[in-house]
């Protein structure tokens, strides 16, 4: 089984879940079409509201200030990271948690929300505690972030890829 993630954005029209996958969105601020590409939001499992506003304001000044790459500024500002595993170690996400992967046992899941790139995203998070526990179960993020290159006013440096961001690559 796999676990996948995307976005809005590229649900349906560039990534296509197959007929028996779920689709879960994961969002705490769900807009009206959510309901129709999804078979369900959970926000219990989206990022708390205090962490997205600290996020989106740290990287609104970033874009502002024209860093070449808001959103890793805004993750490492906001230590956004640990917050949200913490959100995640909370009794309702972890029950949350148990019945995605119980679902994963049964059949492929997509975990959608509005980040396209997932190395700045709570869904890479999010998709590694759903499978912690599994074995046979993969992780693939749409699009790849590997393929997705890094702004960067530097010509010399290599493009990053998910490797450099997460524990195993996933």
């Amino acid at each position: 089984m796999t676990v996948h993630t995307t976005y809005f954005g590229g649900l349906n029209s560039s990534f296509e879940p197959g007929e028996e996958d779920a689709v879960f969105g994961v969002v705490r601020f769900p807009q009206d079409f959510v309901d129709r590409l999804t078979d369900r939001n959970i926000p219990a499992v989206a990022p708390p509201a205090d962490l997205l506003e600290a996020y989106k304001t740290v990287e609104e000044a970033a874009e502002e200030n024209g860093e070449p790459n808001p959103a890793a500024i805004a993750w490492d500002s906001v230590e956004y990271e640990g917050r949200y595993l913490a959100h995640l170690e909370q009794a309702g996400p972890q029950t949350v948690v148990g019945e995605l992967a119980d679902r994963t046992r049964e059949r492929d899941i997509w975990l959608v929300c509005w980040e396209n790139d997932a190395r700045w995203c709570h869904r890479r998070l999010l998709a590694n505690a759903v499978v912690a526990e599994l074995e046979d179960v993969e992780v693939v993020h749409h699009p790849d972030p590997s393929t997705i290159p890094i702004d960067d006013e530097s010509e010399e440096q290599p493009e990053a890829t998910l490797a450099d961001f997460a524990p195993g690559g996933a």
